[in-house]
């Protein structure tokens, strides 16, 4: 296996269709369905590239300029913290560069920019225990330091 350099950064608008399609990638494989679409991704992509409402999208690029993964984060308020913190939404590495760092590199540069923003903490979500690489997902932010604090659950208003 030869060893492959990336750069991370925040995105560029000029990423939003590449971004668009990791997170459809993410998506289709969280849900187990190869055909699932987001209605509006692409605004919402624009949105939190432009950094409209505290969105924000971080990219790790190949040596070639490719995309090889995606970070999309959301900064908010919590009366519990009296501070804002940042909310991992989407994290994704293209399938043939997992478990090269690349997953790594992304949540640095979300904390050195947290570093720089006063923020002092950074949640996320993990899939469903259901789902076949939840072990390797919760072993790897376990790693990176991140630790358990239970269940979450969720209400769609549709």
């Amino acid at each position: 296996m030869s060893t492959v350099e990336f750069e991370t950064g925040r995105a560029r608008p000029d990423e939003a269709e590449a971004v668009a399609d990791a997170v459809t990638a993410l998506l289709r494989e969280l849900r187990g369905d190869a055909s699932h679409t987001i209605p509006g991704l692409g605004a919402a992509v624009a949105d939190a590239i432009a950094g409209r409402d505290g969105a924000g999208v971080l990219v790790a690029r190949d040596g070639r300029g490719r995309l090889a993964g995606v970070l999309g984060y959301t900064t908010q308020t919590a009366l519990r913290l009296a501070a804002p913190y940042r909310h991992v939404q989407e994290l994704w590495v293209e399938p043939e560069l997992r478990s090269r760092g690349v997953a790594a590199l992304l949540l640095a540069e979300l904390d050195a920019l947290c570093s720089e923003d006063g923020v002092r903490r950074v949640e996320v979500c993990l899939p469903a225990e259901q789902f076949p690489s939840y072990p390797r997902t919760l072993a790897f932010y376990e790693r990176s330091g991140f630790r358990v604090i239970g269940p979450r659950v969720i209400k769609d208003l549709s």
